[in-house]
């Protein structure tokens, strides 16, 4: 049994031992492959133990553990949260308690957090798989680790079913937008943010959503999501082989980097990089830089290959498009791009894809000029078109209400909570009724209530 006050230390330990020289400076993808199947085993260890205890048996029947995040991507550094789901046949007492079970006992590890959805049921992967684009990207890249193999079994024949390319391809749109502009909400003179920053961590998700929609999901990952979506760029004629290599060897970098950051800096859950915090990373770690200059170098060389990645992952999808779609869909869809939305048909008007870049391109004048039409398109049930209106800057506080209120509270919907208080148009009546909820996820109203606090609400 591994000792949970040995583990951060053992952690250490190994990381000390595989850093120890400069060409495995490049090869951090390779520590985190190995520490993510390492996590399984941990992950495993306390799925048995508390089997033994809530069911007297190894292995608790109708319970199958899954990683997803960096563990299931097999990009986890010693610093990562501890992203585990417990996906249950029901809701039964004895499943509940062996969830609880795991949570606490995951706890003594010290990882910086154990993220655990409460939602877990087939049912939930139905409900959110068929709404929510943020939960449903976390059940399409959970990676399977042990427990019953009927409900495996169940969660990917689920899993096929509901993730079809054009969903896929629909949720990668609104990624890209959205991504870009959270990335501004993070932007600091003071610091680079190592996960929200263009080319940072996030960013690593597009080639491993790209592999989906181009091979599906990958229920067996052998790699890191990060390379096998770069292999499918490459499979398809965007990326050369010389920059496949060279976008792991340099982003493998970031990802070290945040993670000795995280480490220096105990709460900063990001990676805050500034010459100050590269200092402290060079008197650490003197052997595999050349100066604190050379990790601000380093950094910035994999931030520009991780974005270059990011753009063929668009031409990619663009292209997707133009093979599955009409000529009169892809006039406008490159309208919409534009700002463009004149002469669209009736059939369109209503298409998830072509209202969401209307809406991400929005400006303050052309908003000012579509009040109907977002009045319109807020009585819409696309999860994407939703969060989409509520990131909008020139959305009014009474759309925003009407959208919060008519769906922010329906299960698969919640994280609209979460965009909705990041809008500084959110009218505090609005803001009010998100607090007086109960019966949502906490987690979901975090922004909301440090929201309130600032507002004097809370």
């Amino acid at each position: 049994m591994v000792d949970p006050k040995l583990w951060q230390r053992h952690i250490k330990d190994s990381k000390d031992i595989f850093f120890r020289g400069n060409l495995d400076l490049f090869r951090a993808f390779e520590f985190s492959m190995s520490y993510s199947v390492f996590y399984d085993a941990l992950v495993e260890s306390q799925f048995r133990q508390a089997s033994r205890e809530i069911y007297g048996m190894d292995s608790a029947p109708g319970v199958a553990i899954y990683s997803f995040g960096a563990p299931a991507r097999r990009e986890m550094f010693g610093a990562s949260d501890a992203d585990v789901a417990v996906y249950r046949s029901g809701q039964s007492d004895k499943e509940l308690q062996l969830r609880e079970r795991m949570i606490r006992s995951l706890g003594d590890f010290n990882f910086t957090k154990v993220d655990t959805p409460v939602w877990g049921t087939i049912n939930d992967i139905r409900r959110y798989m068929g709404t929510s684009v943020t939960e449903a990207n976390q059940v399409m890249e959970a990676q399977f680790i042990c427990g019953d193999v009927q409900l495996r079994d169940q969660v990917e024949r689920l899993r096929v079913s509901l993730s079809n390319t054009d969903t896929i391809a629909r949720n990668l749109v609104f990624q890209f937008f959205y991504f870009d502009q959270y990335f501004q909400k993070k932007e600091s003179p003071d610091h680079l943010n190592l996960k929200y920053s263009p080319g940072g961590i996030r960013d690593f998700l597009f080639p491993m959503w790209y592999a989906q929609l181009r091979h599906g999901v990958e229920g067996d990952l052998r790699t890191t999501a990060m390379e096998r979506g770069l292999v499918s760029l490459y499979e398809d004629g965007l990326l050369p082989l010389d920059e496949v290599t060279d976008i792991l060897r340099y982003s493998s970098v970031i990802g070290f980097v945040r993670d000795e950051i995280m480490r220096l800096t105990p709460g900063d859950v990001d990676g805050k990089l500034n010459f100050q915090k590269a200092v402290e990373l060079y008197q650490k770690r003197p052997h595999l830089f050349g100066s604190p200059q050379n990790i601000i170098q380093l950094v910035e060389e994999g931030r520009q290959r991780t974005s270059s990645a990011k753009s063929k992952v668009w031409d990619g999808l663009c292209q997707y498009f133009a093979s599955t779609k009409s000529e009169s869909w892809n006039i406008h869809f490159k309208r919409a791009l534009t700002g463009d939305s004149s002469g669209l048909p009736l059939e369109l008007e209503f298409d998830e894809v072509i209202n969401t870049a209307r809406i991400w391109k929005l400006d303050a004048v052309s908003a000012g000029n579509s009040t109907n039409y977002l009045q319109e398109i807020s009585e819409s049930d696309s999860w994407i078109v939703l969060a989409s209106l509520l990131s909008c800057p020139y959305v009014s506080g009474k759309v925003i209400d009407s959208v919060i209120k008519r769906k922010g509270l329906e299960p698969g919907y919640e994280y609209l909570l979460e965009i909705a208080a990041r809008n500084a148009n959110l009218e505090t009546t609005t803001l009010e009724f998100i607090l007086a909820d109960s019966s949502t996820e906490p987690r979901f109203k975090k922004p909301a209530i440090a929201l309130g606090k600032v507002r004097g609400l809370w």
